[in-house]
This record gives C-alpha cells, sequence and structure tokens, in this order.
C-alpha cells in the first residue's frame, strides 16, 4: 500500500474512532461515552436508572415513565469546560480544542393509559474534541507519517421507547436507538520534514439500535436496569487533498463500519428517611466492539486499511443521592469511578482516555404550575497517564501505542448544567 492511500485509509479508521467520543474532553464515561443525560442524572453523577420519583430518570431508564402520572416535557443544556494537556518532554503542551461546548438534553413523556407510556429522549452519547498545535509531538512521528492535529465529531441519540406497568410495582419499557453522526471534521498533516501538507476529512453516518428498561419498587427499595445495543454505523468520508499530492486514480470516497457498544446499566436504590435516598449503580460498557476496523474503497470493491484499538469491556461504579431540604428543593450529590477500555498499547492521542473520577453536585427547585427548575454541576478528574513505548514509530504503519505518542497526558473537565421541566397534569 502507498502512502497516500494509508493515509486516506487511516483517516477514516481514526474517523470511526472518533465517532465513539464527540467531545472527547467532555467525554465522562469509559472511552468515548457520555453518560450525562439530564440535569438531575448530572448532579448525581448519573446514578438514575433506579429512580422512581425523579423525571429526569426517564433518559436513563424509560420504564420510569409508568410511574409519573399525565406527561412532561424537559429541555436543558450542559456546559463543558475541557482541559486536555501533554508533555511530551519538552514541557506542557495544552490542546487547542480546550473551548467550552454546550451539548443539549431534551426528554418528554405521556402516559396514554394506566398501563402504557410513551416518551423520547435527545442526547450526545458519543463524541470527541481534540485539536493539538502541530510542534506538540512534531519529532515524534517520522518522516512520511501523519501528524494528528485536529478531530470533531458530533453525535446525536433520538430514542422513542414505551413503558408497560406491569402492576403498581413493576414496569417494564423497550424503544429505538436512531444515531445521527452529524458532523465529523479530521485533519491531520504530512511529516516530510520541510513542509506540513493539510489533508481534511469530513463525513457523517446513521444506524439504528434498541433499548430496554426494567423497574421495580418495593416498599423503600427500588431496583432498575436498562440495556442499549450495539449498533454498526456506516460512516461515509470525502478526503480533501488540499496540497494536491495524491494520485489522480485515487477517488476520495472512503467508508467504514464501526460498531458501537452496548451499555448495561443496573441499580438499587433505598428511599432511607422521608427526605434523603441513596442510589448505587454499575455500569458496564461493551467496548470489545470497538477492536478492528476496516476501511474500505468501495469504488474498487476492497478493503484498503485495517486499524487496530482492542479496547477492552469497562466498568463505572456509581453512587449517588438526594436529599428533599423542603417541599419545593431537593438537593443532590454524586459519585463515579469510571475504567478506561483503552490499554497501552493502542494509545491513541485522538482519545487520550483514562480511568477517572466523576465529583458531582445540584439541586431541583419547584415553582408553581408545575414548573421545575434543576442545575447541577460536576467536575471529572482523569488520572495522569504516562506512554512510554519501546516500540518504534515506522511511517506507513499505524502508530496508535508506539513511541510516537510518548508523553504524560492528564485532563480535567467541569461540567455546569441548567435545565426546566413542565409537568401536565
Amino acid at each position: 500500500m502507498d502512502l497516500h492511500t494509508h493515509f486516506r485509509s487511516s483517516c477514516l479508521a481514526l474517523l470511526c474512532g472518533s465517532t465513539l467520543v464527540a467531545l472527547n474532553q467532555s467525554a465522562r464515561a469509559s472511552g468515548f461515552a457520555v453518560p450525562e443525560l439530564s440535569i438531575a442524572g448530572l448532579a448525581t453523577s448519573n446514578a438514575m436508572v433506579a429512580n422512581p420519583d425523579s423525571l429526569g430518570a426517564i433518559a436513563y431508564n424509560p420504564a420510569a415513565m409508568s410511574f409519573h402520572e399525565g406527561s412532561s416535557a424537559a429541555a436543558g443544556v450542559i456546559l463543558v469546560d475541557p482541559g486536555l494537556r501533554v508533555d511530551t518532554g519538552s514541557g506542557n503542551i495544552d490542546s487547542d480544542g480546550n473551548d467550552v461546548v454546550a451539548i443539549p438534553v431534551l426528554s418528554a413523556h405521556d402516559q396514554l393509559s394506566e398501563v402504557w407510556a410513551l416518551g423520547i429522549s435527545v442526547n450526545a452519547p458519543f463524541g470527541l474534541e481534540t485539536d493539538w498545535a502541530l510542534e506538540t509531538f512534531d519529532g515524534q512521528y517520522p518522516a512520511g507519517s501523519f501528524i494528528p492535529t485536529k478531530t470533531k465529531l458530533e453525535v446525536v441519540a433520538f430514542s422513542p421507547s414505551a413503558a408497560f406497568k406491569l402492576n403498581r410495582q413493576a414496569s417494564l419499557s423497550f424503544g429505538v436507538d436512531y444515531y445521527w453522526m452529524r458532523e465529523v471534521i479530521f485533519n491531520s498533516k504530512l511529516n516530510n520534514q520541510s513542509t506540513y501538507p493539510d489533508f481534511n476529512l469530513e463525513g457523517d453516518g446513521r444506524s439504528v439500535g434498541f433499548n430496554l428498561g426494567a423497574l421495580l419498587v418495593v416498599d423503600n427499595w427500588s431496583f432498575g436496569g436498562s440495556y442499549h445495543s450495539s449498533s454498526k454505523i456506516k460512516a461515509e468520508g470525502t478526503l480533501n487533498d488540499e496540497a494536491g499530492v495524491l494520485p489522480a486514480n485515487l477517488s476520495n470516497n472512503v467508508t467504514a463500519t464501526l460498531e458501537l457498544p452496548w451499555r448495561l446499566q443496573i441499580g438499587v436504590r433505598n428511599q432511607t428517611t422521608d427526605k434523603l435516598a441513596v442510589e448505587f449503580d454499575y455500569t458496564r460498557t461493551g467496548w470489545n466492539t470497538f477492536d478492528t476496523l476496516e476501511v474500505k474503497n468501495e469504488e474498487f470493491g476492497s478493503t484498503i486499511f485495517t486499524s487496530v484499538n482492542a479496547f477492552e469491556n469497562a466498568n463505572a461504579y456509581r453512587l449517588g443521592a438526594t436529599y428533599d431540604y423542603s417541599d419545593t428543593t431537593q438537593l443532590r450529590v454524586g459519585y463515579t469511578y469510571d475504567e478506561t477500555p483503552q490499554r497501552d498499547e493502542y494509545f491513541s492521542p485522538r482519545v487520550p482516555d483514562a480511568d477517572r473520577q466523576l465529583f458531582s453536585l445540584g439541586i431541583g427547585y419547584m415553582l408553581n404550575n408545575g414548573w421545575t427548575i434543576d442545575a447541577g454541576y460536576m467536575y471529572v478528574k482523569f488520572d495522569e497517564r504516562t506512554i512510554d513505548s519501546p516500540t518504534p514509530a515506522v511511517a506507513g504503519q499505524e502508530l496508535n501505542g508506539t513511541a510516537a505518542v510518548n508523553g504524560s497526558y492528564d485532563s480535567s473537565v467541569q461540567l455546569l448544567g441548567f435545565g426546566v421541566t413542565k409537568r401536565f397534569m
């Protein structure tokens, strides 16, 4: 495979990795998942799957719709302030992608009868944004290889669901997850020691999966679970060759199929006192689906590149609590320990991941006429991760996990969310 063909195919391979990462520095769960689905969930560190009382739990477990009479609509925004930096031996360098990003969170439900309820949630469950200056890794990437610079992706999920109430204590739900990879920007620069030609790749894609939920309430205890299936999303990209160095007979259309990971969350909640409730959740994400990516040129009808990422399945442990300070005010707090699925052997600066801890707090305040205002704050601290690979970086080959990416990576994220909910009876 010639160098230009390799670059073009590797671009889309990394693009597909990006589809799992919308706003990488804003990604708070293992790998590239973004678990913040409501403002109340943000405040409790996403420990909401067994909560039958909060409307903010519907986005985490649609089976909760059965425990809320009437209908509701919620809209909110989460402001994400990322901080990502790396020390490659020549001093700390911050990512230029450390700008504040706004993520919308929307949901609605309607109880059709004593048995059936319908609802929908709109959120961004995966994503990425990184933007490295050229000098960050210059000198580590050999001549003839491509230095990663800017990657941006926006993935939106539309999830309509239906809930069926078995009896006064139990409910089941099922629904569809429609994933829209709305925008992808992928940029690299060719290291040829004299000039740095710029290559830009843009693309999008769509896919469909399903979700299931269950919720059981027994006295002061509640037990919940939700499952989102894996889903194969076909990314279609166009490589814009601004330097004009690609062979004339090489098509600029490339595709790749990425399987988004399945997600399982189960939890138990206890109404400890009239005012205090505590919930513990366990999340398992099937990142082993993000293993090997094959990039194809459909005009040639063959696989032109294979990218190995070899992610492992990962766990998250969540603890959340709510306290009813008064009839109108609820205080919230949460903590999560989240494992990374990314191994050192396949580490990439496009998706610099690490184990992390999430600390959160927030408040909900009820107004008149069914209105509620919610606010939440979260601080995410990533473990510092040092890559010191002895594997030499060779031009024309995949550079994940090689000496080209060596350095100490450190990042943190602050999130601030505001939202309003209207309940209709």
